[in-house]
């Protein structure tokens, strides 16, 4: 296996999912708290972009966590 991987490489599709769940999942706890607690808060919009900002780093982080575990493994 090479040193290199690609961010589209097949081992990273399920990093990809858990960090698209994760992050929205994230992007609507932001809003939804803000809505519980103060009764007005952001539009949904605003949830799915923190969201998808979220699985951007958190993809960021998996991907450079396993191309460092690869170039290990040689």
């Amino acid at each position: 296996m090479s040193d290199d991987i690609s961010l589209f490489h097949t081992r990273m599709r399920k990093p990809a999912v858990i960090a698209l769940v994760f992050g929205l999942t994230l992007g609507f706890l932001a809003v939804g708290t803000q809505r519980m607690m103060g009764g007005a808060g952001q539009s949904l919009p605003v949830g799915i972009a923190l969201g998808l900002l979220a699985a951007a780093f958190l993809y960021g982080i998996m991907y450079r966590n396993l191309s460092q575990h690869i170039a290990q493994e040689e």
